[in-house]
């Protein structure tokens, strides 16, 4: 499976995901021209976006996307919160329920909760039909209640580490805030370990922060515990 990272962090989230069949855009939280850049103008060729929540950094240009006519998959209450209709919208969008799952090409997609202080946030673990990988795509989100089997691509949020949050100089709300909405370098080690991942071929670290986060340390720790390659978003 290929993944192409357009921007990744606070200042926007975008990643296209293909099989070689079917290509997705996971987030919109950019400008729409990077997005036109990052798939040198052939947006015909996204078969759907999803969108994990309502939050700007992940959904920025979704009226656009909309517009150019690139089905969006997102749960109800994120639809709600953006203020978009999707029953009436005139652009195709479609609401996608927990733990349902949804079929574009030859991808089966499936939204699953997540732990966020948005509307009815959600993660995305997608089974290419063609090719028998499956991807877990979760961010924004401090913990996961769930165990995936059989995953070969892992994305997934890392943003901040204990030692450096508590060592920053932003106020005690901001870093409450943080703690109850991201996921940290320890968790997500925590999560990695109690899935199967014996045939990840690539765990992908994303949403790192930019002032709570040491990425050499997190793609080092992470690689240490799970023995997987890791890239860092």
């Amino acid at each position: 499976m290929n993944i192409r990272c357009v921007g990744s962090g606070s200042k926007g989230n975008a990643y296209l995901v293909t099989d070689g069949y079917t290509t997705l855009l996971i987030e919109c939280g950019l400008p729409f021209r990077k997005i036109q850049e990052a798939c040198k103008f052939k947006t015909s060729q996204i078969a759907a976006c999803l969108i994990t929540h309502e939050h700007k950094d992940h959904c920025l240009c979704v009226k656009e996307v909309l517009k150019r006519g690139i089905e969006t998959i997102a749960t109800c209450g994120t639809w709600q919160a953006l203020d978009i209709d999707p029953f009436h919208t005139p652009y195709t969008s479609m609401v996608i329920p927990y733990k349902t799952i949804r079929k574009r090409g030859t991808f089966e997609i499936m939204a699953f909760d997540t732990q966020h202080d948005a509307a009815q946030p959600c993660g995305y673990l997608i089974y290419s039909i063609e090719t028998g990988e499956k991807l877990l795509y979760l961010t924004d989100s401090y913990y996961c209640k769930y165990r995936f089997e059989g995953l070969t691509d892992i994305m997934i949020e890392c943003n901040y580490d204990d030692q450096t949050l508590f060592n920053s100089n932003d106020v005690a709300s901001l870093k409450k805030r943080v703690l109850r909405s991201h996921l940290s370098l320890d968790n997500c080690i925590e999560f990695l370990k109690s899935n199967d991942i014996k045939g990840v071929d690539c765990i992908h670290l994303i949403h790192l922060s930019d002032r709570n986060s040491d990425e050499e340390r997190m793609k080092s720790k992470v690689a240490e515990a799970t023995g997987k390659r890791v890239v860092v978003f």
